[in-house]
């Protein structure tokens, strides 16, 4: 394959899969090889990781170096190994969740700070606020509440309101400004898978209530539609989608509490599957088969590791082939979807 040097900007968004977010790199690296950089950037869950990360900076290829040395199980806390089966059940039963937390979200501010540490001086976190787009005064979902001025942005679910949750302008919500929340704790509420990490208890500074944060997939796992806007947009946007073959996918083997927890999990994330995907979005879509490992696989070798990346790999390669008649199409079917309401931005 010829790779093309000529720079192309696109806004690019990561669905969410646990352990199986690997993937994502591989076909990242794929893309920005071929010459595409990324102006916004969205993600849930894995892909949450994946997007803080390239909005903060960071390349493919310095991701790859980042989880090859630091797999997904030593990114959550340090127990995760040694807790008691009884300690498990009384923190699932007491806590919401097995896992605190705390190490991932410091692990990924640190990994924001060493991108962006001159820019903040002595400051020790990294906020929505530090990744705002110069000049950039345009807006998203026809509502003038979500500005396109922030690079990033992370969905999560507010299960006490029901809620979606689109970071970081939701957060104000809650009454807290969206420029001063720190991103390593808007990726951590999206990942908060329920049973195994505990959900962030928000309270709320308006109503003074609380609210329990989980994993933005509980109510959309591939938020591929968050840059639309009227007909032909200015950048394209490209979606990276974890999942497989239907026949691929492992059947779930329920003997316990907890492997009946991550079937719940796999399911819920799995279901949201072809059938629930436009043939719009499909056009705009890398889909990346992750089929032989699980999104709460988080002892992986390398071996396992290097595989999901070479389908990543493999999957931006093919849908390259075929991107400019996709794209084309695509772009025929955004001019039929017209919100009279608004204007493209």
């Amino acid at each position: 394959m010829n790779i093309s040097n000529k720079r192309k900007i696109a806004d690019a968004v990561f669905e969410g899969g646990g352990a199986k977010g690997i993937g994502l790199i591989g076909a990242l690296k794929v893309m920005e090889d071929h010459g595409y950089t990324w102006r916004n950037v969205a993600g849930n869950s894995a892909g949450a990781i994946i997007a803080s990360l390239v909005a903060a900076g960071y390349t493919a290829e310095e991701l790859k170096e980042v989880f090859n040395e630091n797999n997904f199980k030593a990114m959550i806390d340090k127990d995760f190994q040694s807790t008691l089966m009884i300690s498990k059940v009384g923190k699932l039963i007491f806590k919401k969740g097995i896992y605190k937390g705390k190490h991932i979200k410091d692990f990924i501010n640190e990994l924001l700070l060493n991108k962006l540490k001159r820019k903040l001086g002595n400051r020790k976190n990294v906020k929505f606020g530090d990744l705002v787009i110069p000049g950039e005064e345009g807006s998203l979902l026809y509502n003038s509440k979500y500005k396109r001025k922030y690079r990033l942005h992370i969905i999560a679910t507010d299960i006490t309101r029901g809620k979606m949750l689109i970071l970081p302008e939701d957060i104000q919500e809650y009454g807290i400004n969206p420029d001063d929340l720190d991103i390593s704790l808007a990726v951590r509420m999206s990942i908060s898978l329920p049973f195994f990490l505990q959900p962030i208890i928000l309270n709320n500074k308006i109503s003074h209530e609380k609210s329990f944060i989980v994993d933005g997939g509980v109510l959309s796992n591939y938020p591929v539609w968050i840059f639309d806007v009227n007909g032909v947009p200015r950048y394209p946007t490209i979606g990276f989608k974890l999942g497989g073959n239907k026949e691929e996918i492992r059947k779930h083997k329920i003997t316990n509490i907890f492997n009946f927890g991550t079937s719940i999990i796999e399911t819920m994330l799995e279901a949201q599957d072809d059938i629930h995907i436009s043939e719009m979005n499909y056009l705009r879509t890398i889909k990346i088969n992750t089929s032989n490992v699980k999104t709460t696989d988080l002892n992986l070798t390398k071996e396992k590791i290097d595989g999901l990346c070479k389908s990543g790999e493999n999957a931006a390669k093919e849908f390259l082939k075929g991107m400019d008649v996709n794209y084309s199409k695509h772009n025929e079917l955004r001019k039929k979807r017209i919100d009279p309401s608004i204007t493209s931005t």
